[in-house]
């Protein structure tokens, strides 16, 4: 079986690439991509605009996107296959200071982020850790499921915020959303 990628070789240079559909490694899984969003920082990356520390050519870009589970690794609950799908893009090692305190962003176990360290999700099909899985409802939107992680973001900012109820507020910003 053969998938597709938009891979981008270095800023300014991007291809359309076929080849082997890739395979979940040990707690991976591989999710046939329904729908990608773009954001601004994958324009970053195809301008060579982001720090060359948060990329690494070439690249899949795509961290905004939903899909369904087609495959797991070893050690992923084969129960996923089948279940629709987002995940989180963050790679966070999930055991030093910052993780235990839910600064997963803050890592210091080293940077890795689907569609800029690690293929993204501009491809038929991406694989992910498991365990950054957010399985979605058997009936859920594909297409707006692709929205979520813009979404999550502006939670977390509203939440920053402390916004009380019946109090105005702007989210301004060059994203998705």
């Amino acid at each position: 079986m053969t998938s597709r990628a938009i891979v981008v070789d270095r800023p300014g240079t991007h291809r359309l690439a076929t080849g082997p559909r890739p395979a979940p490694g040990p707690g991976e899984v591989l999710v046939e991509v329904a729908a990608a969003g773009i954001c601004m920082s994958d324009r970053e990356v195809y301008d060579g605009h982001r720090d060359a520390a948060f990329v690494r050519y070439p690249v899949i870009p795509g961290h905004e996107w939903s899909g369904t589970v087609v495959a797991v690794g070893p050690g992923a609950d084969p129960a996923l296959v089948g279940r629709r799908t987002v995940a989180e893009g963050f790679r966070a090692c999930g055991v030093c200071a910052r993780c235990r305190y839910g600064e997963t962003s803050l890592c210091t176990g080293g940077y890795a982020e689907t569609g800029f360290t690690e293929p993204g999700a501009f491809a038929d099909h991406v694989v992910v850790p498991a365990r950054l899985l957010h399985p979605l409802r058997d009936d859920a939107d594909l297409r707006a499921a692709a929205l979520l992680e813009p979404s999550a973001v502006i939670a977390a900012a509203v939440r920053a915020g402390r916004a009380r109820p019946g109090e105005r507020i702007a989210v301004v910003g060059a994203g998705t959303l």
